[in-house]
C-alpha cells in the first residue's frame, strides 16, 4: 500500500519534469502599437495568457508593437518597454500588471517587502486574484467568488497583533481562536463546529498541506507553523469548497503564500525587541539566479522570556526557508526546503475567583495578567519508570522540529489544458514537556486524605504526623503562603510525537466552450502516507499556588519533628500516573472533480465532488501497575507502565462530499451567492493513542449552507454571509460506575450540533487618510440528540444536553480597526478593538466565562524608502479576558466564592521593530 501511494504522490512532479522541455512555447504575435488596455488584451489572447491590471494603472499608457514568433511572456515584456507599466506578479496562471512605482501589495519586487501601505490596513481585497479553494482554473477575484474568503497581506500581518497561527485565525469572521497558550497548542472553533484544536481547519503552505491531518491529538498543525517575513500573506476559505479540495477541512482552509524570488535583487532585515525580553531577527532576500531561475531565502531567530515569565527562557529558536523557482513561459517549477526548530512555552491555566456578580478576578498571590505557576524548579522534576528515568526536560517546554521538502510545478498547453502537481515530504517531531494545574486543595485536606496511608507506611520509623514542606530546602510551608495558602495539584506531562509524511497532489483542468456558456473543469487526485508514534508519561505533583511556584513535599515526621519518610518525591506525588505507547501510520487517497459553469457573463453555477478513504493501522501497548520499591517514598508505589501486550488496530474509513454553488454578479462590483455542501470528517490516528482502543469509531457528517452578498466600489467594500451547519455524529465519551455490577463503564455516545449564524466583513475609506475595517460574527450553536448516563442515589439516570451551547463557542465576536495614513503615506497608524462574548467552558453549561474586550494599536513610520520603524502595543487596557477555562471547585472553609482554573489572555505588552529594505 505504501509503495503504491508513494508512486501516486511522486507522479505529479515526475510528469511535470518530463514535460518541462515543452513549457517554453513560441506563439505568433501581430500586435500594433496602441493603448495598453487593448494591447495587453490582444497579447493575452494571442499568447494564451491571463493578464489583469486596474483601469487606473492602464489609463493613458501605451504598449509597443510586437510581431513574430515569440515566447508569450517575452512578448509581453517587449510590449511594456517604455510604457510605464511593469509585471507585478506572475504565478504561472495569472499575470498582474501595475504602473511602475505603484503600490500593489502582493506584487513582486520592492513593494512586496514591506513599505507602509497607502491602502487600508487590512482591507477586504476584493480585487485580489484567488488561489485558494478554487473550483475552476481561470482567474477569479474575491468579489466574484461564490463562497466566503478572507485575505491578509504581509503589511497587515505586520501591523496587526499576529504572532502565531491562532492570531491569524482570529482575523477570520466565524472563527473563534484562543492564543493564550502561546506560540502553539492553541484552540479554535469554526462556525459552531464542535472540533477543537485544528480538527476542522486545513492549514496549507504554498497550496499544499503543512500536515495531512491538522488536528492529530498532541500534534496540532500549529506546532509547525511560524509567522515570519518569508510569507507574503494568506487566504482563508470558510466552509464552501474547502472540503472538496482538502482533507480534514469541514470548517475551512487557510493557505499561507510564501514569497517568491523577484526579478531584481531585493530583501529586508527586521530587528525586534519587546518589554518581555525579546530579541528577534527576521531576514528575507530574493532575486534572479540565471536562465530565469529565481531564489527566495529567509527566516528568523527569536528568544524571549514571554509575557508570563516562567523563569527559564520561554521561547527560543527559529526557522529557515529556501525556495528556488523558474517560470518557463507556459508553466512553473519550484523547489523548496524549510527547517524549523524551537522550544516554546505552553501557558496553562491559573486559579481565578468568580465573584458573586459573575465577574472574575485573580486569586490572592496571583497576577492574572502576567503570572504563571511554571518555574525553574520544574527542571528538577524527573519521571521514574520501571526501566529508568524518562527523558523529560520540563525547562525546555515544547520542543518542535520540522524538516520539509517541497517540489511543485504547473504547465499550460496550447489548447488551454492545465496540469499542476506537488510533492511534499516532511519529518517532524514534538516533545511536549509541560506542567498543568488540575485542582487546588487546602493544606488540611491534603494532609487528611493521606494521613492514614502514610502513617501506616512509615510506622516502623516512628511516624506520628504529616507536614507540608518546600521540596528544595525542606523548610515549612506557611499556613498563608502567597496570601492564599493553597496547594496545587499538577500534572507533569511528557509526550513525544514523531511523524513522517509524504503528500502528493495532481490536478488537470480545462475550460470548455459550449453552446450555453463555458465549463471550467478540474479533476484531481491526492495521496499521503505517514509513520507516526505516540509516547506519554505523566506524573502528578504538588506545588504552592504562586507565580513561578515552588515544588512541595508531603512528609512524615516523628515526635521530634524529624522527617522519616515522604508521600511525595521532589514534588511528585505519583510517578507515571498515565502511560501510553502506540506506533503506526496511515495512508489516505482521494479523488475529486469540479466544474464552474459560466452560463452568462453574470451568472455562474459550480459543483464539486470528493471521495476519500483512509487506512489507519498500528499497535498500542497495554498498561499495568508497578511498584518501583523505593522505601523512602510512596510516589513510586503505583507506577503505570507498559505491560508488553500489544493490541493491533487496523481500520479503514471512507466517505464522500459534494458542494453546489451559484453566483450572480449583477454588477461588476456587486453580487450574491449561495452554496450547499454535504461533507464529512474522517477519523484520525490520534484517536488510537491510548491503551484502551476506541470502539464504534465512525466518519462524522456535516451539512452546510451559506448565502451572501458582496459589494465594492472605490471607497467601500462589504461582505455579509448567513450560514447554517449541522454537525452529525459528534462523539462523546462518558465514564461512570454501573450501580448493579459496580464496574466502570465507558460509554460512547453520539450527538448533533446545529449552528445558525451571520458573518459581516467591511472596509470603508471615505478619505485618503482615514479608513475603518470591521468584522462581526453572530451565531447560535446548540446541541441536539445529546444524552448521557450518570448515577444518582445508586440509580442510572439519563441526562440530556439538548439546547445547551457547546464549550468554547461565544455567540458574538466583533473586531473594529480604524486606520490613519499620514504624511503622504509615510505613517500608518492602526487601532483595534476586539470583543468576545461570553462562552461556556463545559457542555453542561455550568461554568460560564465572561465576555471581554481587548484594545491593540500599532504605528509604522517609513523614515526613508529603505528604513521603517514599527511599534505596537497589545491588550492596552490590561483586560483579564479568559481564552479558555478549566474546572470549577468550591473549597470549604477557604473561600465563599467558586474558584475556576482558566487561561487568561496575556497582559499589556509592547513591541518595537526596525526594518531595512533594499
Amino acid at each position: 500500500m505504501k509503495l503504491r501511494l508513494l508512486a501516486t504522490a511522486a507522479a505529479p512532479i515526475a510528469l511535470l519534469l518530463c514535460a518541462s522541455p515543452l513549457l517554453a512555447q513560441a506563439h505568433r504575435f501581430d500586435v500594433p502599437e496602441q493603448a495598453a488596455a487593448t494591447g495587453i488584451q490582444q497579447i493575452g489572447q494571442q499568447g494564451g495568457l491571463q493578464i489583469i491590471g486596474s483601469a487606473a494603472d492602464l489609463a493613458g499608457a501605451k504598449v509597443r508593437a510586437v510581431r513574430g514568433e515569440l515566447d508569450a511572456r517575452e512578448a509581453l515584456r517587449m510590449a511594456l518597454v517604455g510604457s510605464g507599466l511593469t509585471i507585478a506578479s506572475d504565478d504561472g496562471r495569472t499575470i498582474v500588471i501595475k504602473r511602475a512605482g505603484g503600490s500593489l501589495q502582493s506584487a513582486e519586487g520592492r513593494d512586496e517587502v514591506g513599505a507602509a501601505s497607502p491602502t487600508a490596513g487590512d482591507s477586504v481585497y476584493m480585487n485580489d486574484i484567488l488561489v485558494t479553494g478554487r473550483l475552476g482554473n481561470s482567474a477569479q477575484k474575491k468579489v466574484e467568488a461564490s463562497y466566503s474568503i478572507t485575505t491578509l497581506k504581509d503589511t497587515d500581518i505586520r501591523a496587526r497583533s499576529i504572532g502565531n497561527l491562532a492570531d491569524v485565525m482570529a482575523t477570520i469572521p466565524g472563527v473563534w481562536s484562543d492564543s493564550s497558550g502561546g506560540i502553539g497548542a492553541n484552540n479554535t472553533r469554526v462556525r459552531g463546529i464542535p472540533r477543537g484544536g485544528y480538527e476542522a481547519l486545513a492549514v496549507y503552505e504554498d497550496g499544499m498541506p503543512v500536515q495531512h491531518d491538522p488536528g492529530i491529538n498532541w500534534i496540532n498543525v500549529d506546532q509547525f507553523v511560524r509567522i515570519d517575513e518569508t510569507y507574503s500573506g494568506f487566504e482563508a476559505v470558510r466552509g464552501g469548497p474547502s472540503s472538496i479540495f482538502a482533507s480534514n477541512a469541514p470548517g475551512g482552509l487557510v493557505n499561507f503564500i510564501p514569497r517568491k524570488g523577484t526579478p531584481e535583487l531585493s530583501g529586508l532585515v527586521k530587528l525586534t525587541t519587546s518589554d518581555y525580553g525579546q530579541a528577534r531577527g527576521d531576514v528575507w532576500i530574493g532575486g534572479p539566479i540565471a536562465d530565469d531561475w529565481r531564489f527566495s531565502i529567509g527566516g528568523y531567530y527569536n528568544r524571549d522570556n514571554g509575557v508570563r515569565d516562567p523563569g527559564p527562557v520561554a521561547n527560543k529558536g527559529g526557522q529557515g526557508r529556501v525556495l528556488i523557482s523558474k517560470n518557463f513561459g507556459r508553466g512553473n517549477l519550484s523547489f523548496g526546503v524549510k527547517y524549523m526548530r524551537d522550544n516554546n512555552f505552553f501557558f496553562d491555566a491559573i486559579p481565578l475567583v468568580r465573584t458573586a456578580g459573575g465577574k472574575v478576578r485573580a486569586l490572592p498571590g496571583i497576577d492574572g495578567n502576567y503570572d504563571t505557576l511554571t518555574s525553574a524548579q520544574d527542571g528538577t522534576v524527573v519521571i521514574k519508570t520501571p526501566v529508568g528515568l524518562r527523558d523529560a526536560a520540563f525547562n525546555d517546554f515544547n520542543q518542535s522540529r520540522d524538516l520539509q521538502f517541497t517540489a511543485k510545478g504547473d504547465i499550460t498547453f496550447d489548447d488551454g489544458t492545465k496540469i499542476n502537481g506537488g510533492l511534499r515530504y516532511r519529518d517532524s517531531n514534538t516533545n511536549r514537556n509541560a506542567r498543568g494545574l488540575n485542582s487546588l486543595t487546602t493544606q488540611a485536606a491534603l494532609i487528611s486524605s493521606n494521613r492514614s496511608t502514610a502513617l501506616d507506611a512509615f510506622a516502623a520509623r516512628g511516624a506520628t504526623d504529616l507536614r507540608i514542606v518546600y521540596a528544595d530546602d525542606k523548610s515549612a510551608f506557611p499556613a498563608n503562603a502567597s496570601g492564599n495558602g493553597f496547594v496545587g495539584t499538577n500534572t507533569f506531562q511528557s509526550i513525544q510525537n514523531p511523524i513522517k509524511e509524504m503528500i502528493g497532489t495532481l490536478e488537470i483542468g480545462h475550460k470548455f466552450e459550449t453552446g450555453i456558456g463555458s465549463h471550467d473543469v478540474k479533476v484531481g487526485i491526492y495521496g499521503t502516507t505517514a509513520d507516526w508514534a505516540h509516547d506519554r508519561n505523566d506524573g502528578v505533583g504538588i506545588t504552592e499556588v504562586a507565580d513561578n511556584a515552588r515544588l512541595l513535599d508531603l512528609v512524615a515526621v516523628n515526635a521530634a519533628g524529624q522527617i522519616v519518610g515522604s508521600v511525595t518525591d521532589n514534588g511528585i506525588q505519583r510517578y507515571e500516573s498515565r502511560f501510553a505507547h502506540a506506533t503506526g501510520g496511515y495512508e489516505d487517497v482521494a479523488a475529486y472533480i469540479s466544474d464552474e459553469w459560466q452560463i452568462t457573463s453574470k451568472l455562474r453555477l459550480d459543483a464539486g465532488f470528493r471521495w476519500e478513504k483512509i487506512w489507519i493501522h498500528g499497535l498500542s501497548e497495554g498498561v499495568k501497575s508497578y511498584n518501583l520499591g523505593d522505601p523512602n517514598t510512596l510516589a513510586d508505589n503505583n507506577v503505570l507502565y507498559g505491560s508488553g501486550v500489544l493490541q493491533r488496530f487496523d481500520e479503514p474509513f471512507h466517505d464522500q462530499s459534494f458542494t453546489v454553488g451559484v453566483n450572480w454578479q449583477f454588477m461588476p462590483n456587486a453580487g450574491v451567492f449561495a452554496r450547499y455542501t454535504n461533507t464529512y470528517r474522517l477519523p484520525q490516528i490520534g484517536q488510537y493513542r491510548d491503551n484502551v482502543l476506541p470502539t464504534d469509531v465512525r466518519s462524522q457528517s456535516i451539512e452546510q449552507a451559506e448565502g451572501g452578498v458582496k459589494f465594492q466600489n472605490g471607497w467601500l467594500g462589504a461582505f455579509a454571509t448567513v450560514f447554517y451547519n449541522r454537525f452529525k455524529d459528534v462523539q462523546f465519551t462518558n465514564t461512570f460506575i454501573d450501580p448493579r455490577t459496580l464496574l466502570i463503564v465507558q460509554e460512547t455516545n453520539y450527538g448533533d450540533v446545529r449552528t445558525i449564524g451571520v458573518e459581516l466583513e467591511a472596509n470603508v475609506r471615505p478619505v485618503n487618510w482615514f479608513d475603518i475595517s470591521a468584522t462581526a460574527t453572530f451565531q447560535d450553536p446548540k446541541f441536539e440528540n445529546y444524552t448521557y448516563n450518570t448515577v444518582v442515589s445508586g440509580a442510572t439516570v439519563s441526562t440530556s444536553f439538548d439546547g445547551n451551547v457547546p464549550s468554547s463557542m461565544p455567540k458574538t465576536m466583533f473586531s473594529v480597526r480604524p486606520g490613519l495614513t499620514l504624511l503622504g503615506g509615510k505613517v500608518r497608524v492602526l487601532g483595534e478593538w476586539r470583543y468576545e462574548g461570553k462562552k461556556y467552558n463545559d457542555d453542561a453549561n455550568l461554568v460560564q466565562l465572561p465576555s471581554f474586550s481587548v484594545f491593540n494599536a500599532s504605528i509604522q513610520y517609513d523614515v526613508t524608502k529603505q528604513i521603517s520603524l514599527l511599534f505596537k502595543g497589545t491588550n492596552l487596557s490590561n483586560s483579564l479576558g479568559l481564552g479558555q477555562g478549566g474546572g470549577q471547585q468550591l473549597l470549604p472553609g477557604a473561600t465563599t466564592n467558586n474558584i475556576i482554573l482558566a487561561r487568561p489572555i496575556f497582559g499589556r505588552a509592547f513591541q518595537g521593530s526596525v526594518m531595512f529594505r533594499f
